[in-house]
């Protein structure tokens, strides 16, 4: 009975790898590792998203829900719209202040940090402290930080006999105090991937030019920076995403004054759709944004491509 059954197993199993080779069964395993992924991206972005493009061509509020169809009417009343240029204007100064800054010190630091010795674990600890913090909890800290009255930097100016400077309601301080908060928060993410980078970098590379009598300027010029270069592109394009949505920090310190100079795009998309109820403009913001950031990125990533 045994001898008769076994034949059969063996049929069956040469049937199953007939009709599902090693290699699909790979690529179905790995699918399926994904399938989770895929579902959170399809509900919870493009759905959205399309979402969003229909809106926009629709007189559309979360009370009313949609009216009329008019087309590209709140693209032509966007074009025509003071606000809405200065808010891009606002975020492109934040994202060329922010992202440029917080990329070369994450670098700078990586390159210090990366290495291992006394003292560096304390220091990587402090550095990634902020990054582990919910914003809200560190928009509220700089805010009492900011305080024009009894702020700790106003202390600190009276310390060194400095007269009380308005800040957050100052039009020409309130962005860079909000640029440098967002840099002291995020440079710690950027930094560990930076330093991943750098980790596998062979060091091979390094002996090979110390051989050829390079000094450390032309290692980090001709080694590390072409060898890092993919990783740095994936740093530039993903902090200059994020830093376009930048909303809490100025809905919770600023609410976009004084004078809408920190009036971010996104809390500009936020008033429309959510405090003055008109969602299919707001929709129309939020899909011309999404245009601007793809151009951007795609410039990019045609800009720092390792491809030579």
């Amino acid at each position: 009975m045994t001898g008769a059954t076994q034949p059969k197993r063996v049929q069956e199993k040469s049937f199953i790898e007939r009709v599902l080779p090693w290699r699909r069964r790979n690529l179905i395993i790995a699918f399926l590792f994904i399938l989770p992924a895929l579902i959170n991206f399809t509900l919870f972005r493009y759905l959205p998203i399309f979402a969003a493009a229909r809106a926009s061509v629709y007189q559309y509020s979360l009370l009313g829900g949609f009216k009329d169809f008019i087309a590209f009417d709140h693209y032509a009343r966007l074009l025509q719209d003071p606000v809405f240029w200065q808010t891009m204007k606002v975020t492109v100064l934040f994202v060329l202040a922010k992202v440029p800054i917080e990329v070369a010190l994450a670098l700078l630091l990586a390159l210090f940090l990366s290495r291992e010795t006394f003292g560096t674990g304390v220091v990587r600890s402090a550095i990634m402290a902020p990054l582990v913090t919910s914003i809200i909890v560190v928009s509220i800290v700089w805010a009492m930080m900011l305080h024009s009255e009894n702020g700790l930097f106003q202390s600190i100016f009276n310390s060194l006999g400095i007269a009380k400077q308005q800040i957050l309601s100052h039009e020409g301080r309130s962005l860079p105090a909000l640029t440098l908060m967002m840099i002291w928060k995020d440079v710690g993410l950027s930094m560990l991937i930076l330093m991943a980078g750098l980790k596998g970098i062979p060091t091979v590379y390094y002996e090979a030019a110390i051989v050829d009598g390079a000094t450390r300027w032309q290692l980090f010029r001709h080694v590390t920076v072409p060898l890092l270069r993919p990783i740095l592109m994936f740093v530039i394009i993903t902090r200059t995403v994020f830093s376009f949505q930048l909303f809490v920090p100025v809905y919770q310190m600023t609410k976009g004054g004084p004078l809408n100079a920190t009036k971010v795009i996104v809390y500009y998309i936020y008033q429309q759709g959510f405090l003055f109820q008109d969602m299919g403009y707001a929709s129309a913001l939020a899909m011309v944004t999404l245009v601007v950031l793809l151009i951007v990125s795609i410039g990019q990533m045609r800009l720092l491509s390792t491809d030579y």
